[in-house]
């Protein structure tokens, strides 16, 4: 039988099944090429028909289309199975919420009834409890009614019995019934119940003696149950303060170091002999009182273990212990190695007080971490345990803390700290300052009237004694130098200060620390400057203007001046680092600290400036005196060989040497602006003086050759100044000496070149009419000049230094003009 063209091929049958879409790798390309594969074997390439291709696609498809019905109701199929089933699934949850909630209704039921039966059984409990102890206290009761009586009938048999036949046990519950009998013989009065408190006062006395004995026994055999049971009966006896007090009365360690402070064992401490020496850094503390220290750490640490296992409540044994080690030992100590200190100076008590009160605080700190626990009852929770050992911890840090502060109130209480301070720097500074005082002092008598001798009067009236040593002070024997600023000298000075304020950090109460400071700076301000700076100023001062023109200036006043300033600098670095942020907690001790800061060195800066000028004022008077030196005839002089061979006159050398010595020591004392500022007006005056200078002299044709040489050796000299101001000025001098040397024919020309072509020719007439050819060469015709002679020298001052103004030069013209007239030199703040 043929088959039939329609029918699919076997191999495309298999691959339209369910499976050939079920897996995630099915691709159509694939399926297209699976479907066509035999097509395309069996296909003609020459002559190509697509018959088999459209009927093999067409019966695929129609397959395809059968597949997709089938799985489509296959799917509905499994959609409404599950339908069925999440309606069963929803009403099996709504079945078992119902259950659930029956159940948790049944327990809450349950636990409504539990809570009621527990409550009934507490009520019960709390019931049977009271009656409990109603019964104990009615047995205890009856018992000691019974012990009563027959300590009434003179019978004490049956609590002896207790006492000595039942151990540790039965000593301790007599020692209970006795206390409990004694306050019941002391609050009830009955007839005939006198013999009866008698009596237990008697026992209670004879077994408080008894349990002591036995304490005090063990405690020398180191037998620590026997001392743990004495102390335990006795804290139930009476409160067990009997038991302390022998316990800490003959503690060995109290015994042998009661005598301690008589022996004055830091008599031979190496390091004495510096603790009254300001130059020597404070010594370490007393050794004697370091051996101390460490023996009473060392014995604490001990005694605390063993209070800890003897003492039903060790807290307080050990307060007690601590406040007899203070109160015996460190106090009677520190009293006897202060009351040495004080008689050796008032440094050295101040240096020992805040030596030993800075090793209290560190011995405090130590024992403040002693491990005391307090006993009590074992049910209680490890939060109570840790709260109440917390509360107790800081009773005895309380206690140490106290003991510190009554140790040292003697000593600092309200201003007696601060006082000695004062004392202490009152006498270092004086025996500082001795023989600098002593000097002045001396050197007043030759200097009546003046600044220098009021500053000492006013010194030595209020700060320094009148003898020293059995001596008057005048009778000291002091040189030159002792009368001079010492940078050594302030550095102690503040080295001393500065010690004195980190004392006072450790020994004064913090609110009051801003006042003390303040109270100290003020004591440095009086020594630093009125016993120190304004009397070397005001010496310096004096001996500059006690100078004389005709002699040579001494510029060794300046080297105060230097000193000063140096001296202001570290006076300043001082207030901002220790002063100041100590004085910061209050705004008004702050406000006056720096106020009176400013104006002591706003007075030791008018000091300074003041010296500056009066020197600058002994130097243009020098230069005056040297300049008036100059002979009428030496700008006409007759011999022009001797001219040739000059270099310039005399004055003019000696004012150049001058200038030079000058420039030269005031490098030395001033520097940066002050320096240029000090140049700048001797040069400013210096060549107003010459300007005045050179009209003064008739000038010929070989003697403007002299005065040319004059003013180039004046401008090399200012040249050394290096200062552009000055050197503009001399370079406009040099210009007006060309007027000196010309032909009359080329004035012209000269005066319309440089500084002179600023100048109007009428101004510049002074100068020309010294020339010695001034008329016979007809200089006032040939310059076109109609001003009367004479006429402009009456105006030239004003009206040049107006012109002159106007070119930039600020040139003064006229003996004595300065740059500011009273500039402030020095700068220190």
């Amino acid at each position: 039988m043929a088959a039939n063209p329609y029918d699919l091929d076997p191999e495309v049958q298999a691959i339209l099944k369910i499976e050939t879409f079920q897996h995630g790798k099915f691709t159509t390309k694939e399926f297209v090429e699976n479907t066509s594969k035999n097509l395309l074997k069996q296909a003609n390439p020459r002559a190509f028909d697509p018959k088999p291709f459209i009927r093999t696609f067409e019966r695929s498809i129609d397959e395809l289309m059968k597949l997709r019905d089938s799985v489509n109701k296959e799917s509905k199929d499994l959609e409404t199975s599950m339908q069925l089933i999440e309606t069963g699934h929803r009403k099996k949850l709504v079945e078992l919420k119902t259950t659930f909630e029956d159940v948790v209704h049944s327990f809450e039921t349950l636990e409504t009834r539990i809570n009621e039966v527990g409550n009934t059984a507490i009520r019960i409990g709390e019931q049977l409890e009271t009656i409990d102890r109603q019964r104990l206290r009615a047995s205890e009761s009856k018992e000691l009614i019974e012990y009563f009586m027959e300590f009434n009938r003179g019978d004490i048999a049956q609590l002896e019995d207790l006492r000595t036949r039942g151990g540790k046990e039965g000593q301790f519950k007599a020692a209970i019934i006795a206390r409990r009998l004694n306050a019941i013989a002391k609050e009830v009065d009955i007839p005939g119940g006198e013999f009866a408190r008698s009596g237990i006062e008697k026992y209670c006395e004879d077994l408080e003696k008894e349990l002591l004995e036995q304490f005090d026994k063990a405690y020398r055999r180191k037998d620590v149950k026997v001392m743990q049971h004495c102390a335990k009966t006795l804290q139930e006896f009476n409160g067990c303060e009997s038991c302390i007090k022998l316990y800490v009365n003959q503690h060995e360690f109290f015994i042998t170091k009661i005598n301690l402070s008589q022996a004055n064992g830091f008599l031979t401490s190496s390091s004495w002999t510096d603790l009254p020496n300001p130059e020597v850094s404070p010594p370490p503390v007393d050794q004697g009182l370091v051996e101390l220290y460490k023996e009473i750490r060392t014995t604490a640490k001990q005694e605390a273990e063993i209070i800890n296992v003897v003492f039903p409540n060790p807290v307080n044994v050990m307060q007690v212990f601590l406040q007899r080690i203070f109160a015996q030992l460190i106090q009677t100590y520190l009293e006897s190695l202060l009351t040495h200190a004080e008689n050796d100076s008032t440094l050295a008590y101040l240096r020992s007080l805040a030596a030993v009160r800075t090793a209290t605080i560190e011995l405090v700190d130590d024992m403040k971490g002693l491990d005391m626990r307090q006993k009590g009852d074992s049910n209680i929770t490890p939060s109570e345990v840790i709260e109440e050992g917390s509360r107790k911890s800081n009773t005895v840090a309380e206690l140490l803390d106290q003991c510190v502060e009554d140790l040292f109130v003697p000593y600092t209480e309200g201003d007696r700290y601060i006082e000695k301070e004062k004392k202490s720097l009152g006498e270092l500074y004086s025996s500082l300052l001795l023989q600098f005082n002593a000097y002045h002092i001396q050197q007043s008598k030759a200097h009546a009237g003046s600044l220098f001798q009021r500053a000492v009067n006013q010194i030595t009236s209020s700060s320094l004694p009148n003898n020293y040593g059995g001596r008057d002070i005048t009778d000291i024997l002091t040189t030159e130098e002792d009368g001079n600023l010492s940078i050594n000298t302030a550095m102690l000075i503040f080295k001393i200060h500065a010690e004195a304020i980190r004392r006072s950090v450790k020994l004064s109460p913090p609110n009051e620390l801003p006042k003390f400071t303040s109270v100290l700076f003020q004591v440095l301000l009086d020594s630093i400057g009125k016993q120190y700076l304004d009397i070397a100023l005001d010496t310096s001062l004096d001996q500059i203007v006690a100078m004389d023109s005709k002699s040579e200036p001494d510029f060794k006043p300046l080297s105060v001046i230097k000193l000063a300033k140096d001296i202001i600098y570290i006076a300043q670095n001082h207030f901002q680092s220790a002063i100041l942020p100590l004085a910061s907690p209050s705004l008004t001790i702050h406000r006056d600290l720096t106020s009176d800061k400013n104006r002591f060195m706003m007075g030791v800066e008018n000091k300074i400036n003041s010296a500056v000028q009066k020197m600058i004022d002994v130097i243009i008077a020098r230069l005056n005196f040297l300049l008036s030196r100059q002979k009428k005839v030496e700008f006409k002089p007759k011999d022009e060989d001797d001219i040739i061979a000059s270099l310039a006159t005399m004055p003019c050398n000696n004012c150049v040497e001058c200038l030079k010595k000058v420039h030269s020591s005031i490098n030395q004392f001033l520097d940066g602006k002050n320096l240029e500022y000090v140049l700048i007006e001797i040069g400013v005056a210096f060549h107003s003086m010459l300007l005045d200078h050179f009209k003064k002299f008739a000038v010929s044709a070989a003697g403007g050759l002299v005065l040319t040489k004059d003013i180039t050796k004046y401008q090399e000299t200012i040249a050394l100044f290096k200062i552009s101001q000055l050197d503009d000025r001399f370079e406009m001098l040099r210009q007006l000496g060309n007027l000196f040397i010309v032909k009359p024919e080329i004035l012209k020309t000269v005066l319309n070149e440089g500084y002179l072509a600023k100048i109007d020719v009428k101004y510049l007439l002074p100068y020309l009419q010294v020339r010695t050819d001034f008329k016979s060469a007809g200089i006032d015709t040939l310059l076109g000049a109609t001003v009367e002679i004479g006429s402009g020298e009456r105006n030239f001052n004003e009206k040049a230094r107006a012109r002159l103004a106007a070119m930039g030069l600020n040139i003064n013209i006229g003996l004595g003009d300065t740059v500011s007239g009273g500039r402030k030199w020095m700068t220190l703040a």
